[in-house]
This record gives C-alpha cells, structure tokens and sequence, in this order.
C-alpha cells in the first residue's frame, strides 16, 4: 500500500547501485565491442553479455562505495538516499560495494586477462576517486574521463583481446577527453555548492577562467581526434560533423559566460555532443 504523496521507490540496496548508471556502463560496452567486431557467434555473445555483466557490477559497486563515502554530506544534500535515511547502514553500504566489485571481477575472469586487469584497476580507481578525488579538484575530473573512455575499451578487449582497431581507439579518447571537459564545466557550475561542501574543484581553486581555458582545451583535442577514424564512411562523417557543431557550442557558451546557468548549458551540449559522436561511431560500423 503506498500512502497519499509518497512517491514509489525502489528497495534500499538497488537504490545504492542506481540501475539507470549501470545499465549505461553495459551499454557502452556493447558499443565498444561493436566498434571492434564485424560478425557475431554464439560463444562470443556470451563473453559480451558476461562483459556487460562485469561492466554493470563493477559500476555499481562505484555507485554504493561513493554513497558509503558521502553518507556524512548527503545527510544535508539528499537526505532520501539510502544511507542517511537510515534504510541501509554504513557497514552494510560497504559490504554490499564490495561484494559487487567482486562480483564484476569475477565475471571478467571468463573474458581475458586484459578484462581481469582492467574491471579490478577500475574497481580501484572507483574507491579511491570516491573517497579521495573527487574533493580535490582536477584529479578527480581525469580520473572520471579515465573511467568513462576505458568501459569502452573493456567492450573491445572482451570482444576481440588486445587487437584493438584505431576507430574504438579514437572513441575512447574522445570519450575520455570530452568527458574531463564537461566536468570541469560542471565544476563551474556546481561551485556554490562545491564550496559550501569544502570540496576543492580546479575553479575553487584556480578561478572559472582558467577553468573554462581548460575544459575548451580538453573539448578541442577530443574535436581535433574525431575526423581521424574517416575510413567509416558518409555515416559516421554526417553524424561527426553534427558533434563537432555542438561541441563547439558548448565551448563558445562557456567561454563567453562562466556563470552557473552558462554551464548548464554547456555542460547539456557536451552530453548532446558525446551522444551524437556515440551515433557517428554505430553508423559508420551499420553502415
């Protein structure tokens, strides 16, 4: 029964992994292989969903261990989420982060030792960045570009081992670098409650200007990568292009305002850049 006004939710230890996130990281997994391989056989669909299984645990024992970290300040931010609401407790937070990062290194043992090493370097990482980098600024936007450029290589070394092509290459630089960029334009953004936070993010400490230098310059390596995998075809080129526009939006809007709702929008067309560039590299496979 579910009284007047009070939304669905989800039980406590799915809630701590957030579903949605997961799903995402598989996803891009599956786009990582498909960038790698051109046909498909029974015994390799397996290792692609052990893949996405791995990919998917391993994020959302990210997801648990960074609410075990923040139980103290999502006391005042988000007082719901699990933790400080008291429906799970620490240790159990803890516990459950990792029981799933095993989980997902488990699953990477029937892939290759390239998976093995790359979900337990990840799961590391995860800890680290949450208990740690995520505070202090630019270490911890490179390490979450890292995270996000290598789910797509984790898709290509479960697809094809370490032959891995110049186009998935490409993507997970671009990936990466573009998603540093967005970062620190969300850094800009969130500076209020950064510093209300005691967080130490590199325009806390070094100003928005030389922040949104940065973030242009991470957006304008990822530009100038993307017309290097050109053997993919009109498809890929056509959607490229469309990318590159936005990207190049999303720089002019931050470097002509750095206030908060300016990096909103920048931040917003940084998403809608990445997604398109995602789309460049399936058309170019597809077509």
């Amino acid at each position: 029964m579910i009284i007047k006004g009070e939304k669905m939710r989800l039980p406590a230890t799915l809630e701590l992994a957030r579903p949605l996130n997961c799903l995402f990281a598989g996803v891009a997994v599956l786009i990582g292989a498909v960038v790698t391989i051109s046909s498909l056989d029974i015994s390799g669909l397996v290792l692609l969903l052990l893949a996405f299984g791995a990919a998917a645990l391993v994020a959302a024992g990210g997801n648990a261990i960074n609410d075990y970290f923040d139980r103290e300040i999502d006391k005042i931010n988000r007082p719901n989420r699990p933790v400080p609401s008291g429906r799970i407790t620490p240790s159990g937070a803890l516990a459950l982060a990792l029981v799933i990062f095993a989980l997902g290194i488990s699953f990477s043992v029937f892939l290759n030792p390239y998976c093995l090493l790359l979900a337990g370097l990840n799961s590391l990482i995860l800890v680290v960045y949450a208990a740690r980098l995520k505070r202090v600024g630019l270490p911890g936007n490179l390490a979450i570009g890292y995270l996000v450029g290598s789910t797509f290589l984790f898709g290509g070394l479960a697809a094809a081992g370490a032959l891995i092509p110049l186009e998935l290459l490409v993507l997970v630089l671009m990936a990466a670098l573009s998603t540093v960029g967005r970062e620190l334009i969300k850094a800009i953004e969130d500076m209020r409650g950064d510093k209300k936070l005691g967080f130490k993010t590199f325009p806390l400490r070094h100003g928005t200007g030389k922040a949104a230098v940065l973030a242009i310059g991470f957006i304008g390596a990822a530009i100038v990568l993307s017309p290097l995998p050109y053997m993919l075809g009109w498809g890929y080129l056509a959607f490229v292009s469309l990318s590159i526009v936005v990207f190049i939006a999303a720089a002019a809007i931050i470097a002509r305002s750095r206030r908060p709702e300016a990096a909103r929008r920048a931040s917003l067309a940084c998403k809608i850049g990445m997604g398109l560039g995602l789309l460049a590299f399936l058309a170019g496979v597809f077509a």
